[in-house]
């Protein structure tokens, strides 16, 4: 009986140790730290001392650093890539690159650094990618440091947003090598399997009508934004789309217009139904005006409504018979600009189909004639200015359409000054007074 308890003891006694060693064996897998923490700055400066060029062997304070041989750095070309062992590398070794390899990382945070030798048998080329946009070319190859020296700052950028940052570093010059030493990151390097996925992409619009002949714009969003997207049409004899998401529409009949982000399974589909269009009657377009009379300097808005209001091709093209009169913008904003008579003409894009409006310029009848313009604000303060019959019809006019914050300028003089203006913002106006002498 006592033998049986001493071997049970024994028992429990091996069990707990296993379970010891277990445990203790997955915390220190579990705080394995594969980077280096800085804890002075350079010449041991109150703050982050270090530039291009200098020499820092140890990460400074706010900064981690990772070997330049680390797995979380991906090497896109194996066979243009080497690694080179000499003490004066940090940790005894350096990671190179020659040709047009790259190596790209990611990592969380808002700045980083590249650790390497400034040499002169160093690429002078050297690409930054960040986040799918080349940043910057930087050298490592720099005349001016022409000491040769290890662990150098070679590449800094500073203030990006805090995030997740893929970075690509490809080396542009065929006969010398870029290097890696170190990363220096104030986050944390990632792995690529540690990186969520945030590819997408969606149409504007999911369902389009359009007639024979029509033509329309689908937009796509995608993320990253800077991703190539890929238009196709299910029958090109109905519809065809060209790579910028334009549809035109050939003959009768339905099909699936399809944007694939490149390089993945991802797409986003658009349905277009075509119809036949018998004649260009089956369209009109019309103007709110058909004569506008203004005096010199004023404005006024033409509108131009084109039916059937499921007509996709509504794009309207703007114009005037002489620029020197009136002109007008592709809002159908109408500027007088000197007396006389022109005409307006909104036509819709790829038809004959058009209408027209007669615009008269006049002269103000008396331009030297003035008014005392009173405005009073909503704080109850009232500001009052002489003015001109132009201006005033300038501020009436701009009453009439403005509104929120859009200003209006007024200019007078005011000893000791030249010239004073002050700005009057349209939603501080409570009331206004016209008095003219």
């Amino acid at each position: 009986m006592v033998n049986f308890f001493k071997k049970s003891l024994i028992y429990l006694a091996l069990m707990l140790l296993v379970l010891v060693s277990f445990n203790v064996e997955s915390a220190s897998a579990a705080e394995v730290i594969d980077y280096e923490e800085g804890v002075t700055n350079l010449n041991n400066t109150p703050e982050n001392s270090a530039v291009i060029g200098s020499q820092i062997v140890k990460p400074e304070i706010g900064w981690k650093r990772y070997d330049g041989n680390n797995p979380k750095i991906l090497i896109a070309n194996p066979s243009d890539h080497y690694d080179v062992l000499v003490n004066a590398y940090y940790n005894g070794i350096s990671s190179f690159f020659t040709k047009s390899s790259t190596a790209t990382f990611y990592f969380s945070g808002t700045k980083f650094r590249i650790i390497g030798a400034i040499f002169s048998k160093r690429s002078d080329t050297i690409d930054v990618s960040i986040d799918g946009h080349s940043a910057d070319i930087f050298s490592q190859n720099i005349s001016n440091l022409n000491i040769n020296q290890t662990q150098r700052l070679t590449y800094e950028k500073n203030s990006l947003s805090q995030g997740i940052h893929k970075v690509v570093i490809k080396n542009l010059n065929m006969y010398e090598p870029f290097e890696i030493d170190a990363i220096d990151v104030d986050g944390f390097l990632l792995s690529e399997n540690d990186v969520p996925s945030t590819e997408s992409i969606t149409l504007d619009k999911s369902n389009l009508e359009l007639f024979e002949g029509d033509s329309a714009k689908l937009t796509a969003t995608a993320t990253p934004n800077s991703a190539n997207i890929i238009w196709t049409s299910s029958d090109n004899s109905i519809a065809t789309v060209s790579q910028d998401g334009h549809v035109t529409a050939i003959k009768e009949g339905i099909i699936t217009v399809t944007a694939q982000l490149a390089n993945t399974n991802l797409t986003a589909n658009c349905i277009i139904t075509i119809k036949k269009n018998g004649s260009l009657e089956t369209k009109t377009i019309t103007l709110d005006k058909n004569a506008l009379e203004l005096l010199e300097g004023n404005k006024d808005k033409l509108i131009a409504t084109v039916l059937p209001e499921d007509s996709l091709n509504k794009n309207v093209i703007w114009s005037t018979s002489d620029e020197s009169i009136v002109n007008v913008d592709q809002n159908g904003n109408v500027t007088a600009i000197r007396e006389g008579e022109a005409m307006i003409t909104a036509k819709v894009e790829n038809t004959e189909l058009f209408a027209t409006a007669t615009v008269i310029v006049k002269k103000p009848n008396n331009e030297s004639s003035s008014a005392i313009l009173s405005i009073t604000l909503v704080n109850g303060m009232t500001k009052e200015y002489d003015v001109t019959n132009a201006v005033l019809n300038n501020y009436l006019n701009w009453f009439d359409t403005a509104k929120g914050t859009s200003t209006f300028k007024f200019s007078k003089t005011i000893s000791p000054y030249k010239k004073v203006t002050e700005y009057i913002v349209h939603d501080k106006i409570a009331s206004f007074e016209v008095r003219e002498y």
